[in-house]
């Protein structure tokens, strides 16, 4: 594996650290009069702070560690992943005995033919609603084996409002026939649904699932979370201004900005491989709790 791009932050005013950068440049002033100066004269004489006297306020760290790299959860909202397959062996597994037994069944069809009884399908997502900047994201998800020529059925909708029982047609529902390799898969939304956007502040839903038989859907293989796009902070838009595409996904992290982070450390893996960077994302995965996935990865 190569080793991880140098990680460094640079800090403009300390922008990092939530310092608010007045102005750049200092300002030269001659030494106070006897005299009391006039009320605009004395605002002017107040130096700003330059980028360097901010810099020297707490100097930026040369190399940002693996470890360093920390998802500030705002732990806002439900409890809102989750997963459920009559596959053995999966924690939403209830007083089911998997697809061992079901092989059988008349009308078993596309990827559950294939999956074994450990088999495992996961969205990388936070346990409360991930935040987003981008009005089409990359969701990203797992599967523990390969599966060729799968049907997948994709599904996002604005999260249902409790008060509110009327039923209509999601937002995006879509088939998708994916042949995959195991591990960590990508999809961008602007490929599923070109014209969608998401709004802002807006809560929604998204699954993927796989149908194994068109009358029993309860026996259907899928995975849920939750996702909301936000507007970026003033500190957060400083921070991505002044930092180095290698220090990004570090920064969305500490901004608690899930998906950003994910993807932007997700992309760094595809263009560049290396040990340092997977073990960034195990480290980011195994924050949120998503032991499984983290432990393929390693």
């Amino acid at each position: 594996m190569n080793n991880i791009n140098s990680v460094s932050f640079r800090l403009a005013a300390g922008l990092a650290f939530g310092i608010s950068m007045v102005g750049f440049g200092g300002c030269q002033h001659s030494p106070p009069s006897s005299q009391n100066p006039e009320p605009s004269q004395a605002a002017e004489i107040k130096p700003a702070p330059t980028v360097a006297a901010a810099a020297e306020i707490k100097p930026p760290p040369s190399r940002v560690a693996v470890s360093d790299i920390k998802y500030q959860s705002t732990g806002q909202g439900e409890i809102t992943r989750e997963f459920k397959s009559n596959v053995r062996g999966l924690r939403g597994l209830r007083g089911l005995r998997g697809l061992r037994g079901l092989r059988g069944l008349r009308g078993l069809r596309g990827a559950c033919q294939q999956v074994k009884d450990d088999f495992a399908l996961r969205l990388l997502v936070p346990k409360q609603t991930g935040k987003t900047l981008d009005a089409q994201p990359t969701l990203y998800w797992w599967v523990s084996q390969p599966l060729s020529e799968a049907e997948f059925t994709f599904i996002l909708d604005k999260v249902p409002d409790t008060n509110n029982f009327e039923f209509s047609d999601p937002l995006i529902e879509k088939t998708l026939k994916m042949s995959v390799s195991a591990g960590i898969q990508a999809l961008p939304l602007s490929q599923v649904e070109p014209d969608f956007r998401l709004e802002k502040g807006v809560e929604y839903q998204w699954t993927l699932s796989i149908a194994c038989h068109p009358d029993y859907p309860s026996l259907d293989i899928k995975a849920t979370g939750t996702i909301m796009r936000v507007d970026s902070s003033a500190q957060l838009s400083a921070a991505t201004e002044y930092t180095v595409e290698e220090d990004l996904p570090f920064v969305y992290a500490q901004q608690g900005i899930w998906y950003n982070a994910l993807d932007s450390l997700s992309e760094q893996i595809r263009k560049s491989p290396s040990q340092k960077l997977r073990q960034a994302r195990v480290s980011l995965l195994e924050q949120v709790g998503l032991q499984k996935v983290a432990d393929y990865g390693k």
